[in-house]
Parts: C-alpha cells; sequence; structure tokens
C-alpha cells in the first residue's frame, strides 16, 4: 500500500486510505504516537482501544470463506 506525503500548515502530512483507518478506529482528531522504527515508523493511536490484530482478521476471513455460501443465500 503507498501513499503520497504532501505539506500541510508547514508540517509533512499523509492520508490513511478510508478503509485503513476505520479499521483502526481512526478518525480526524485522532492522536497517534509517532516510533521511529528500523523498518521506518510505526503509528500508533492513542486512546483507541487496540480491539483489533491481523490474526484476528486472518481467522475471520477464514470464518466469511468457509460460509460464503450460506452468506450469501441468507443475502438472496
Amino acid at each position: 500500500m503507498a501513499s503520497q506525503l504532501f505539506e500541510h500548515d508547514g508540517d509533512v502530512a499523509i492520508t490513511i486510505p478510508k478503509d485503513v483507518a476505520e479499521r483502526y478506529h481512526l478518525t480526524p482528531g485522532v492522536e497517534v504516537e509517532i516510533t521511529p522504527d528500523e523498518d521506518g515508523i510505526v503509528l500508533q493511536p492513542i486512546g483507541v482501544a487496540p480491539w483489533f490484530s491481523i490474526g484476528w482478521e486472518q481467522a475471520l476471513d477464514a470464518v466469511v470463506e468457509h460460509y460464503r455460501g450460506a452468506l450469501d443465500h441468507l443475502d438472496d
């Protein structure tokens, strides 16, 4: 996933794709901790419940895929 940096009020800013922002409950005004890392930078929301995990998302995707037929039938 790529995003382009831009200037905003004399600072450098970046846009976060809407689906990623929604996944991590990032809304305008949420503060983030910026941590330099060997591989780049890490953005961590401050004061947002850490309910999400990659493992949880993968498990949910597996369940949805397993029951895709039944879910599609319910949608009809």
